[in-house]
């Protein structure tokens, strides 16, 4: 009974000291974190036209669904109930940063390729 007791004392002290903290955390905002992603994708794929225009183009294709798709939510938001407008702007968020991602990857390989060539001299 003794380890119960001692047990559920720890556990009491444990709630009571998170549930007293009178000073709220500082809050980081997401949204400048997020607006330098979409800042450094874009850059990235810019420059992936000059560096590399096939997969540029293949990209640019991704994107531009992505967007249509987009779009068209935009358009029907106001007729859509609020968890398939969720799980809409969920999906969109998802592949843009997976098109993102290889787009970052495609600049990394183009770059990497560059330098073995270099080395190479």
């Amino acid at each position: 009974m003794r380890f119960h007791l001692s047990g559920a004392a720890a556990l009491l002290a444990a709630f009571i000291l998170t549930g007293c903290n009178t000073i709220s955390p500082a809050r980081v905002s997401e949204e400048p974190e997020a607006r330098n992603q979409e800042e450094k994708c874009y850059q990235e794929f810019s420059a992936l036209k000059n560096l590399d225009p096939a997969t540029y183009e293949k990209y640019r294709e991704q994107m531009n669904a992505i967007d249509e798709n987009f779009r068209i939510y935009k358009s029907n938001e106001t007729l859509i109930d609020e968890n398939a407008s969720e799980i809409m702007l969920t999906e969109v968020k998802k592949m843009l940063s997976l098109v993102c991602v290889r787009i970052n990857s495609a600049v990394y390989s183009n770059m990497r390729t560059r330098a073995q060539s270099l080395n190479k001299l």
